[in-house]
């Protein structure tokens, strides 16, 4: 972690290449029986285990959980009381996590947690998910601080109509999961600039990321150390320590595809906009080993101090 005003950590996405584990195990649909969700269940618990520890030796205080840790879990076809039948295992994971001062966070597919569908079966099914999500983070004793990334959704009919069906949706969404969303802009549909009054009007926090904001700019553009700017604002109105997502693009791919590695230019333009500490989620294919990278990387020109 680097020290004084610009001080930061990184982290990393649901699998640990280092040791080739994910926490991710699923099964089709038409396989999910009662026994093959247990056994998976608990071989997903077990490598969470070995992630978090493994964060731990290495001062890695950020990570996000796969949200197929429990396969399922927001479906109907999973009739187990897995957070009854796993509270212990949950519990011990969950003291690992807060004894390393590992942030975590969850982040389902914008296909399975849409917030501007006019669809009631599209926005049951987004409750579920963000129900389970939460759940998660709960049972392992997460302060608020840890959230549930979302994003928008589509943009149908018009966008004001599917706007306003976000903010009826956040309306009437349970407090105690509200509290767990953070709304992230999208490299598709959803620019910064149009995400956040809405988390403002909720009382939100809304997340940045830099390359969802060269892909889909604003309109006027918003520059990088404006929009991090005005996303830490919304995570410091809630005295929660801000956290944003740090990616590259992948050269000859799509726009929007995350690159094997952090850029070390990205890395350099992010942390040179910060305007205090903050955490950087990397989104990239290399996961735990592009975040060694960029310790090194630092290490070399950013010359960071431990704490």
């Amino acid at each position: 972690m680097r020290e004084g005003l610009s001080s930061y950590r990184l982290g990393y996405v649901a699998n640990c290449l280092s040791l080739e584990v994910g926490a991710s195990h699923t099964c089709r649909l038409a396989g999910a029986t009662p026994e093959r969700l247990e056994a998976l269940i608990e071989q997903n618990l077990s490598e969470l285990e070995q992630i978090l520890l493994f964060n731990e030796a290495r001062g890695i205080e950020l990570f996000r959980i796969g949200s197929s840790l429990i396969p399922f879990g927001s479906h109907p076809v999973n009739t187990l009381k897995w957070w009854r039948k796993y509270a212990r295992e949950f519990d011990r994971l969950g003291h690992i996590a807060r004894r390393s001062r590992q942030r975590l966070s969850m982040h389902p597919s914008p296909a399975g947690a849409s917030l501007t569908s006019v669809h009631q079966r599209v926005r049951d099914a987004a409750i579920a998910e963000l129900r389970y999500s939460a759940r998660v983070l709960d049972l392992l004793g997460q302060g608020p601080e840890a959230r549930v990334v979302l994003h928008l959704g589509g943009a149908a009919p018009s966008r004001p109509e599917a706007l306003d069906n976000a903010h009826r949706m956040l309306d009437a969404m349970p407090e105690e999961l509200r509290n767990r969303i953070v709304i992230e802009h999208d490299d598709k549909v959803w620019s910064a600039r149009e995400v956040a009054p809405l988390a403002r009007a909720h009382g939100l926090p809304w997340l940045a990321d830099n390359l969802h904001n060269a892909i889909k700019p604003s309109e006027p553009e918003m520059p990088l150390a404006e929009l991090l700017r005005e996303s830490a604002a919304s995570w410091r109105a809630l005295d929660l320590r801000p956290k944003f997502h740090l990616a590259s693009q992948k050269p000859d791919g799509r726009p929007g595809a995350h690159a094997d590695r952090i850029d070390p230019r990205d890395f350099r333009a992010v942390v040179a906009a910060l305007d205090g500490p903050a955490d950087l989620m990397l989104e990239a294919k290399d996961k735990d080993l592009a975040l060694f990278a960029l310790r090194q990387e630092a290490e070399s020109v950013l010359q960071p101090v431990s704490v």
